[in-house]
């Protein structure tokens, strides 16, 4: 399995918190960055943001772009691709002045994959989990949440989100803080988008994911170390 890594340590569901802090900035005519990263195999990770007008005909919403940038343990600068978004590795376009939040939560214990969470629109919005390879720069696994199951959460719950780790399965784990307006910490299990077809309409969307049990074992992140700010070149 790829990320049989993770499995080298384990531990209850929550017995780690997400990563603070969370900064939540709003999509306009900006670019931002956050702290860089480093992992125990030498890689250092920083995930930039830009926003614009999407200069479209008829729509001219904010579109935000996101870039992975990697320092390759011997100083080479590289960064994630994906052909479907030539400008960074993921893509939005809604409404101006939605909340952005986004962060580099931590690597594999190896040190040789690396996680992100991008969410758009607060409990409105979306979540996209995200785990990529950084000696291919590829991406292993894309899961994420929608506003269905962050309605249910709350808002309190939903800005509290962070990935705290994989399962046993390699999915992603999503939990929640104990905050002000969030009564507990709990987690959730992400996993594929499933098929659906309605009203002669058909795509994919998140599936709900399950709620773990208290004291299920996964494999926790590696928060990497903080690095002075280094912003990679293309």
């Amino acid at each position: 399995m790829i990320s049989i890594a993770l499995l080298l340590l384990t531990m209850p569901a929550l017995a780690q918190a997400p990563q603070t802090p969370r900064s939540v900035i709003t999509c306009g005519v900006r670019d931002a960055q956050t702290t860089s990263l480093r992992s125990s195999a030498d890689y250092t990770a920083t995930l930039q943001m830009h926003s614009e007008d999407d200069h479209g005909k008829n729509t001219h919403l904010c579109q935000a772009e996101y870039v992975l940038q990697i320092i390759q343990p011997d100083g080479t600068h590289s960064r994630i691709d994906n052909l479907a978004y030539p400008s960074g590795f993921f893509s939005s376009d809604d409404e101006w002045d939605r909340p952005l939040v986004f962060r580099v939560e931590g690597f594999s214990r190896d040190g040789t994959h690396v996680f992100v969470f991008i969410s758009e629109g607060g409990s409105d919005g979306f979540i996209d989990a995200e785990e990529f390879d950084l000696k291919t720069r590829r991406r292993v696994k894309e899961e994420g949440a929608d506003r269905f199951f962050l309605h249910r959460l709350g808002d309190s719950c939903a800005a509290s989100l962070g990935i705290s780790g994989t399962s046993a399965d390699g999915h992603i784990i999503l939990q929640t803080r104990q905050i002000d307006g969030c009564p507990r910490a709990e987690s959730w299990e992400l996993g594929p988008d499933r098929h659906v077809q309605r009203a002669g309409i058909q795509g994919t969307i998140p599936d709900v994911p399950p709620r773990l049990a208290s004291g299920t074992k996964i494999a926790a992140l590696d928060r990497g170390r903080p690095v002075q700010s280094q912003t990679p070149k293309d």
